[in-house]
This record gives structure tokens, C-alpha cells and sequence, in this order.
């Protein structure tokens, strides 16, 4: 299971610990700074009761390894599983992040992961408004250099990373559903990385709910040669509080259930 599933449950559980009872749209711009090359998609998440459903519209080649393109993310609360459903095949991949959490202490033990030299600026830039709510406008610059090992191969990346974000405190039920989430004691099985989650997490409690963020990652070999250079955009563009219909969250009982986590 690649670790990139560990930080999209991440993701899908701060959605569901924060929104409960609503329809939460957002564009999402990825830019390639090196090839001068922009795709564009959607998401639209429906949450009420701990369940969550992401749906991703217009996903583009390159981003469908990450983003299911013709099917959803379902996580149903009260089995604590995320079930990734594909239309096109008609199957049902169940995930459970206990069993995840597991493989990625497990993984930890096996892939030696290290970050030094980190350095995190903030810098407050005062209010704003994103679809009328009050947010806090600031910026995180961060630095460090990440060694992974594997045995007798090892891979020195430099990161460097600028974060423009608006965040709000206003968003309904936001102090209340939240809890869950911060009182979770999930890791990745990787120390260095938990610590920058539980220091973002931390962040994100104080600042509230992202409405807008422009992030520019760039990342560099150990030489210094530039291996990766882009920019995400991920604006909300809609919020509608309301009692979503039960079907929403229910899995199509015609697909086939396939082996997962």
C-alpha cells in the first residue's frame, strides 16, 4: 500500500471530524513551474453524521494515480473505513485506517525516514474574506532537508515550501466536530513526519478551517538540481449547510466488494 494512502485518510478525516451537514465544493489548480503546464479539477465533498463522500470532477491524466477519476472516496464513520468505489469497474475497495496505521508502523521499521534542518516561518497578514466569512490571511514558509534509507539505497531531497492560506474559525459546528480528530492519536509510523502532521494539525486548530490556500513546493537533490517545482491552488467555492439525503453515503450494492486494508 503506498504511504500516499496514509496522508489521503489524513485528509478525509480532518473533512469528516470538521463538517458535519453539508456541501463543501472547491477548485483545485496544479501548476507545473518547470513545464509551464496548469491542469484544473473539482471536488465536492458531502459530510453529516462522522460520513464522508469526495467526489473528484475533470481529473486530469497526470493527477489519477492520487484521485479517483470515475468513482468516489466514502468514509463511513461509525466502521472508522474509507471505501474507494470505482464506477467504471464497479468495485468497492475498503480501506480500514486502524489496519492502515498498523502497515504504516510497520512500514516505519522498515523505511528509515530522517528530517533535519527544518526551519518554519509564519508571518500574519492580517484579515480578509473568502465567500463572506471572516479569515485569518497568512503565510508558512518552510525548509528541510528529508533522507529516506531502504536498505542499502538512500535519497536526499531539499524542501522548500511556501504556503499562502486563509483560513476561518467561523465555519459551522467547527470547535465541536473537530475534537475527534485532535484527540486521534494517528500516526504514520515515521516519527519526523507525525511531528510536522501534529505541528500542522496544531496550526490548523488555531487558524481554523482553509478556505483558500496557493502552495509552491520545490523540491531539489541533495547536489541541488531542481526535481520538482509546482504550485497547487485549492479554493473553496461553495458551502451549503443542510440535511443531506441518507443514499448519499451508501455503498451501490451491485458492485463487487474487493480485498483491501
Amino acid at each position: 500500500m503506498k504511504k500516499s494512502y496514509i496522508f489521503l485518510l489524513i485528509t478525509v478525516w480532518l473533512t469528516a471530524s470538521v463538517f458535519a451537514g453539508v456541501e463543501w465544493s472547491s477548485r483545485i489548480t496544479v501548476t507545473d513551474n518547470e513545464k509551464g503546464r496548469t491542469e484544473e479539477m473539482t471536488s465536492v465533498v458531502y459530510a453529516q453524521g462522522g460520513d464522508v463522500k469526495q467526489v473528484f470532477k475533470d481529473v486530469p491524466k497526470s493527477q489519477r494515480r492520487q484521485y479517483i477519476d470515475e468513482g468516489y472516496w466514502l468514509y463511513k464513520g461509525d466502521q472508522d473505513t474509507l471505501y474507494i468505489v470505482d464506477d467504471k469497474g464497479k468495485t468497492i475497495t475498503p480501506l480500514s485506517l486502524d489496519a492502515l496505521q498498523r502497515m504504516g508502523d510497520l512500514a516505519g521499521g522498515i523505511v528509515k525516514i530522517e528530517i533535519r534542518d527544518q526551519q518554519v516561518n509564519t508571518e500574519w497578514l492580517g484579515e480578509d474574506k473568502v465567500l463572506g466569512l471572516p479569515c485569518r490571511h497568512m503565510k508558512i514558509v518552510t525548509d528541510y532537508t528529508m533522507e529516506i534509507k531502504v536498505a542499502v539505497i538512500k535519497k536526499t531531497m531539499i524542501v522548500h515550501q511556501e504556503r499562502e492560506i486563509w483560513a476561518s474559525t467561523a465555519v459551522k459546528g467547527l470547535e465541536q466536530a473537530a475534537q475527534p480528530f485532535l484527540k486521534r492519536d494517528f500516526r504514520t509510523g515515521f516519527a519526523e513526519l507525525d511531528e510536522m502532521i501534529k505541528a500542522e494539525m496544531q496550526r490548523m486548530k488555531e487558524s481554523g478551517v482553509p478556505l483558500k490556500s496557493i502552495t509552491r513546493m520545490v523540491q531539489k537533490n541533495k547536489k541541488g538540481k531542481v526535481s520538482g517545482d509546482t504550485t497547487t491552488t485549492v479554493e473553496v467555492t461553495g458551502i451549503d449547510h443542510k440535511d443531506l439525503p441518507a443514499a448519499i453515503f451508501e455503498l451501490p450494492a451491485d458492485y463487487r466488494m474487493q480485498e483491501g486494508v
